[in-house]
């Protein structure tokens, strides 16, 4: 297949968020004297934060922000500390998501790919100015830096198409690297090759929607490419 464009989810495929996600944890921990856990808060705070996107799917109340759910998440993981969170630890909570660890092939990657005749983009649940500061920091820049944001989250059909609009490609002619086996699936059931950057060795809960493509890092990018 010859692809026209290749997008990559930013969260997951990309970028290592857990532990991100953990150290800002461990460091509010530190500050506050706790013993707790920061690998497995930052699990909850993750699992519920990806939970509130597909609940805001599902009552379609509002248009998609991220940062809503980013803190949402924060507040629930983070729900039994004495006393609450504050508005400045939330704060700096929040703003890990913009410095957030890159795995560790990911620029390797990104840097063959950008020397191909491709359009090279993102498309995630991301805010768009939340977007720009953490993908700034990469050495490579993309053409089409694609947010969900005021409108449906991943993995709504309404993104697939927006992402098919804006890259101006048919779905085979879209190569897409999911990091979520819910974004897998939601580009998998739109037409669009998808590529699972599935790290954990997870499975897709319905087996019609599974991904053409699995791997357990981004180096299968250039093997498909």
């Amino acid at each position: 297949m010859a692809y026209r464009a290749v997008t990559f989810d930013v969260y997951s495929a990309l970028y290592d968020t857990p532990s991100g996600l953990a150290g800002a944890l461990r460091t509010l921990f530190q500050r506050r004297g706790m013993t707790g856990d920061p690998v497995a808060t930052a699990r909850t705070w993750r699992q519920k934060h990806m939970e509130f996107l597909l609940v805001s799917i599902s009552l379609d109340r509002e248009p998609a922000k991220n940062l809503r759910a980013i803190e949402a998440a924060a507040r629930y993981a983070l729900r039994g500390l004495v006393p609450s969170l504050t508005r400045e630890e939330l704060g700096d909570l929040v703003a890990v998501w913009e410095r957030l660890p890159s795995w560790p092939e990911a620029v390797e990657v990104l840097q063959e790919v950008r020397r191909r005749p491709l359009t090279m983009g993102t498309l995630s649940n991301g805010d768009e100015a939340m977007l720009h500061a953490l993908l700034g920091s990469l050495p490579v820049r993309f053409d089409c830096v694609i947010s969900t944001e005021g409108g449906k989250f991943k993995p709504h059909p309404s993104v697939y198409r927006k992402a098919l609009d804006l890259l101006n490609a048919r779905p085979e002619e879209l190569l897409h690297v999911a990091g979520s086996h819910t974004d897998a699936m939601g580009a998998t059931a739109a037409g669009i090759t998808t590529l699972w950057a599935n790290r954990a060795g997870e499975a897709v809960v319905d087996p019609r929607f599974a991904p053409a493509h699995e791997s357990n890092d981004l180096r299968a990018v250039l093997e498909l490419l």
